[in-house]
């Protein structure tokens, strides 16, 4: 499992050198009578050609006239191409007299893009000179990603587990593992007998952000025993696996897989450490052939 082995190499990279995000503030309006994008990026998933994607274009005071102005793709600033990649619903918008916005709406050609591919649009507002603030914000630019629908069934059965912690404690870098749908809460899986027999470990995997599809732990729970483990008894005799947050987990709808960090501890006793695990979901066809033949 080359691809496998490649995440694994660059998450003990990055659990070394972790980086943070910044959040922009969202811009306010003062003074003349501008018309801008009210934000200068945006971000959208696109899965199928039917969901249509809204920009808001705001106006600084209102006015009691309509105010039309166009909306123009800079092509050589974008990477997707109009009528490959997306459509725009119209060129030409307008603000009503006595409103402050209006709406750009979009949408994206799923079937015209690579898995996980994201490709950008830079848009112009085509104004008056009067309606251009000095401060700019007369383009935008649209990010396009691609992103598989999410199906659930699609990360249960046969698949292969990567794990540093395999690597480190139980001397094979991968191994043949079952996952199956927990009964008791929606869109968690249970990893069986993830490192240890009889220790099963379940996962949440979140679906309220396609671009950002995050797995995480239900919460701290049994590995193993310690004498299974180490040989040894520490503390209560319980290896405990529980969350990374200093690294983001995540899954991939497209290529059914998930990274998972981890913390191993011992309560009262101690970590173990941080680990990292790719999990790989296969055919049948393909675990029957690890079982006879192996890795």
């Amino acid at each position: 499992m080359r691809f496998a082995k490649d995440i694994i190499r660059i998450t003990l990279v990055a659990l070394l050198t972790l980086g943070v995000g910044c959040k922009s503030e969202e811009p306010s309006y003062d003074g003349p009578n501008h018309i801008r994008f009210t934000e200068s990026a945006h971000s959208f998933g696109v899965v199928d050609n039917s969901e249509w994607f809204e920009v808001e274009i705001a106006a600084t005071h209102t006015s009691s006239a309509d105010r039309d102005f166009g909306v123009e793709v800079v092509a050589s600033e974008s990477s997707a191409i109009e009528g490959l990649h997306y459509e725009l619903e119209r060129n030409t918008l307008c603000i009503k007299a006595g409103k402050l916005t209006t709406t750009l709406r979009l949408r994206g050609l799923a079937e015209n893009f690579d898995a996980n591919e994201a490709l950008n649009i830079t848009l112009n507002l085509v104004l008056p000179d009067e309606s251009i603030s000095p401060e700019q914000g007369t383009r935008a630019t649209i990010t396009l990603q691609h992103c598989c629908a999410f199906d659930i069934n699609a990360f249960t059965g046969y698949a292969v587990l990567t794990s540093t912690w395999s690597m480190e404690f139980l001397g094979v870098e991968s191994r043949l593992v079952r996952t199956r749908l927990d009964q008791s809460e929606s869109n968690v899986i249970v990893v069986e007998d993830m490192f240890y027999d009889n220790y099963d470990v379940r996962i949440k995997l979140h679906d309220d952000d396609r671009l950002n599809p995050l797995a995480s732990l239900c919460g701290n729970q049994v590995l193993s025993s310690t004498g299974e483990a180490f040989g040894t008894i520490y503390g209560n005799d319980e290896l405990m696996i529980g969350a990374y947050d200093e690294a983001v987990s995540y899954y991939s709808a497209c290529e059914t897989f998930l990274l998972l960090y981890s913390e191993m501890y011992v309560e009262n006793v101690g970590s173990v450490g941080v680990f990292a695990s790719v999990v790989e979901w296969i055919s049948d066809d393909e675990a029957e052939r690890i079982m006879r033949e192996g890795f």
